[in-house]
């Protein structure tokens, strides 16, 4: 065989190899990456060409030319696919999904609709470019390679940047501090923003990390827990205070409300929880801060425990044997309490029907168990209507119920049969000034409003009303309005992590109105026994902390360990702030790793 002999199937190899780099290229570029890790950086594309090579070298092995295009064909429409599916999410979240995240399937099959509302320039060129690649790749396909000798070339090749690409990345600081994120080493061996470590390896490496990562054992477990131990013993002893068992004995209805945002809850759009909301105890600066892809799981999980899922993956299918003693459900039913839980969706949904009862809740009940069809299910006046869910609900006092609205999921457009029902329902909101989700969104939002009033009614027809508390707090901003300028210029918030702040409010007959500017979040709502504190607790001064180690307090905000405005704390303060939020990270994610609460025999 000559040179040019030679040369000509090499080339052809490359140009068989270079799609899949191209591919990995195309999501990068598409999803800002560059934000995140430089683009030219040469880990991310070390580790894609090495893949494109494992992927070719699995494609030479057919005998006949055609069969190897086909399995070519193959592995990069899956690829393709997966490229598709992480570019919608990350339209939508501003994130990718881990492998742990794809568990959550069956719950986002039932929102394809919305995927709908992306399909625009951005997305067809993104994958008519992914489509060029793929038929370029296939008709690149070499034949007459010495395959003995080319396939385990190839697979070398691969194995040499599983060894190369991870030593280009910054060193890991030997002792790990606030900003020890800075280094992609760090994050590489942390692997816990789906962003960042997308944008460092690529989506090939980004599976294959995260699968290792996922099956590889922790044998650190005293570590983790000698730092929970130490977390809880150095933080201030809870002080009581006016609150402090004022309400003890009474019936509980914890409502966690679907995107009805701090725009959305006013006079106009729901006066039933703008009245609760003034008339109550109002939480003005709560923030719900959004660890896991699962947006409203994710808040339920943490409002119910004290503790964030993993920022890395979701918890309902991991945890669901998990001890959560400071459970909300389990510490009034071992007060005494009968305890239910109700939503639309089915139980198999964010594994409901298992997590519930982690959480205390003797039953998790669906209400498309007892509609005639899902619009019906999905009008959250439904769950008050129907007497054999309300029932339920105050069957024996004192009660605990936890009520997950969802008339006000995404997505709002007129494809989406909900939002149409609500529109009709509501044609007051039928506003051609305003862009048609705006609409959607308000109409939805007092289907929700519409369940508070029954509720109270019914409530007060059977003499409940005195001895129930309403505590009521949303699960995540609008995220899903897929234009973001029109949420930004709706949401009073600054932008950025800021979008997280939602309404959260206390109410009771006979309340003493009163607002709460502390700054609070999720894991504030259940006992202090958790990640959380007592809001009213003299000793908590109140803070966010945001899973990509940003953090909110009274004073400050930082995102990405960059101050973005600072009234009155000092650089030493600001320090400290830095350090702790990355502590509180990692003592969360202890607890879980752990369970902790079972091996402490709480």
């Amino acid at each position: 065989m000559d040179k040019k002999q030679l040369l000509r199937p090499i080339g052809s190899a490359a140009g068989a190899v270079l799609p899949f780099w191209l591919l990995d290229l195309t999501l990068r570029v598409a999803t800002d990456c560059a934000a995140w890790y430089p683009l030219y950086a040469a880990a991310p594309n070390l580790f894609s060409l090495g893949f494109g090579a494992l992927f070719l070298a699995l494609c030479l092995l057919p005998r006949r030319r055609a069969a190897g295009r086909v399995l070519h064909g193959l592995i990069y429409t899956l690829w393709a696919i997966y490229a598709l599916v992480q570019y919608c999410i990350w339209r939508i979240f501003d994130r990718f999904l881990f492998l742990s995240d794809f568990m959550l399937a069956g719950e986002g099959l039932g929102f394809a609709g919305y995927i709908r509302q992306l399909v625009d320039v951005r997305f067809t060129v993104f994958a008519v470019l992914l489509l060029l690649w793929g038929a370029l790749g296939v008709w690149r396909l070499p034949e007459n390679l010495p395959r003995r000798r080319v396939c385990p070339a190839l697979v070398v090749f691969f194995v040499l940047t599983q060894f190369v690409a991870p030593r280009l990345y910054a060193p890991v600081p030997e002792t790990p501090d606030w900003d020890s994120w800075q280094s992609s080493g760090y994050e590489y061996e942390r692997f816990s923003s789906s962003s960042y470590d997308l944008a460092l390896t690529g989506p090939y490496q980004f599976i294959a990390r995260d699968a290792f990562l996922t099956v590889r054992p922790d044998t650190d477990t005293a570590e983790q827990r000698a730092l929970v131990d130490a977390f809880f013993a150095e933080r201030p002893a809870h002080e009581d205070n006016d609150m402090t068992g004022l309400l003890a004995g009474k019936n509980l209805i914890l409502v966690q409300l679907e995107s009805v945002d701090d725009f959305v809850l006013n006079e106009e759009n729901t006066p039933t929880l703008a009245r609760l909301q003034r008339e109550g105890i109002n939480f003005a600066e709560f923030y719900t801060p959004q660890y896991s892809n699962g947006y409203t799981f994710n808040t339920e999980f943490a409002a119910q425990t004290g503790i964030y899922p993993y920022a890395s993956g979701n918890v309902a299918y991991s945890l669901s044997r998990s001890a959560f003693p400071y459970a909300v459900g389990n510490l009034l039913t071992d007060a005494g309490y009968t305890t239910g839980s109700f939503h639309k969706s089915e139980a198999k949904f964010y594994n409901r029907g298992a997590m519930h009862q982690a959480f205390g809740y003797a039953q998790y009940h669906s209400a498309l168990n007892y509609a005639d069809d899902e619009l019906q299910a999905g009008d959250d006046r439904f769950l008050i209507n129907c007497d054999a869910l309300y029932d339920q609900m105050v069957a024996s006092e004192p009660f605990a119920d936890f009520l997950i609205t969802y008339s006000g999921h995404l997505g709002y457009d007129e494809i989406d049969a909900l939002t149409t029902y609500a529109l009709d329902a509501f044609p007051e909101y039928k506003d051609d000034s305003r862009p048609y989700e705006i609409n959607g969104l308000f109409a939805k939002a007092r289907l929700t409003d519409e369940m508070f009033s029954l509720l109270l009614e019914r409530l007060d027809e059977d003499g409940l009303l005195d001895s129930t508390v309403l505590c009521v707090y949303d699960d995540h901003y609008a995220y899903g309005l897929t234009d973001r300028t029109v949420l930004e210029t709706y949401s009073d918030a600054a932008g950025g992590l800021l979008l997280e702040r939602t309404p959260c409010f206390i109410w009771y007959k006979g309340c003493t109105p009163q607002t709460v500017t502390k700054t609070l979040q999720t894991v504030d709502l259940p006992v202090p026994d958790t990640m959380g504190r007592d809001a009213f607790d003299p000793s908590y001064e109140g803070y966010a902390i945001f899973p990509d180690g940003g953090w909110l307090t009274d004073q400050a905000y930082a995102e990405n360990g960059k101050i973005i405005w600072n009234d009155g704390m000092t650089e030493e303060e600001v320090a400290q702030m830095h350090a702790f939020a990355r502590r509180f990270q990692q003592v969360n994610d202890a607890i879980l790793d752990t369970d902790y609460y079972a091996q402490a025999g709480a």
